[in-house]
């Protein structure tokens, strides 16, 4: 059995199946609604975190984790021999990754922090391989090698159906939104050089999934036989259906894995968000 133990960060949204196979430890970051603090995945699922989302007028902030929970967690696998490999979501969107070099520094033993340059799935599914790797028996060192060469093919597209949230959270401005609500305008955006990126958009809401999908083809290609496809959605379970159908149907790929996007993302586009990742070859 290995002695690696994989840790990440809520920023990042790994699928259930990976964090009990893997026996992956996610550290929650905490939100902030009307006051009150909230840990993501310990003190509210997502669906309550979705409900929460709907019936609030305020936007919820998030705070980051801090150096004193790095070290605690980082010091108690040392002390029981582990090597240590926390994947960090983007050091360019928090600087939950720089807290976590703060503690690594701090601390005598075998502690690997690896930015995953990424958010949401894309994290997610760089942890995911991760797990594979320590699973086959890759020792640290060929691991990180190779997340450096996925990091560089993870594809990931979003979109809202709304952009009242992203107006309310600071994203765009109240003349944006209003122009773009009037024309029904919806972004399609692309987790890019760690940051969240407007590349296209489209009029109408059944026009998002097709551009996702399109928009997932130009950077992966026409094949998908051999990969794995993930859908990510809100809180709009017939959307998703939908949306997994037409994955299924165009892109034909190996297997398609559905995830409800976590709160780090949703906390800014709201809950009629839908995504779709995949790691090129």
């Amino acid at each position: 059995m290995s002695n690696i133990k994989i840790i990440c960060d809520s920023m990042n949204d790994v699928l259930k199946e990976a964090i009990e196979k893997y026996n992956i430890e996610v550290l929650p970051v905490t939100m902030i609604f009307e006051g009150k603090e909230y840990k993501a995945g310990v003190d509210i699922d997502g669906d309550d975190f979705y409900k929460l989302l709907r019936s609030s007028e305020s936007m919820p902030s998030t705070s980051q984790i801090t150096y004193i929970t790095y070290k605690e967690v980082f010091e108690k696998h040392i002390k029981e021999g582990k090597t240590v490999l926390y994947m960090a979501g983007s050091s360019a969107a928090s600087g939950i990754y720089q807290s976590a070099m703060l503690a690594k520094n701090d601390i005598e033993g075998d502690i690997h922090i690896f930015d995953t340059y990424s958010l949401s799935i894309g994290g997610g599914m760089l942890i995911e391989k991760a797990g594979e790797m320590v699973k086959e028996g890759k020792d640290i060192n060929e691991i990180i090698m190779k997340l450096e060469e996925y990091r560089e093919k993870v594809e990931v597209y979003f979109s809202v159906d709304s952009l009242d949230y992203l107006f309310k959270g600071g994203r765009i401005s109240g003349t944006k939104a209003a122009l773009g609500t009037l024309l029904s305008i919806k972004p399609i955006l692309k987790i890019e050089d760690g940051l969240v990126k407007q590349k296209n958009q489209v009029r109408g809401s059944k026009k998002i999934i097709p551009k996702l999908i399109e928009s997932l083809k130009e950077e992966v290609g026409d094949d998908f036989s051999d990969k794995d496809v993930y859908v990510g959605f809100g809180d709009d379970i017939e959307a998703k259906d939908k949306f997994v159908e037409r994955v299924k149907e165009e892109l034909k790929p190996e297997n398609v894995y559905t995830f409800q996007i976590g709160s780090c993302v949703a906390c800014h586009s709201g809950p009629n968000v839908l995504g779709i990742g995949c790691v090129k070859s």
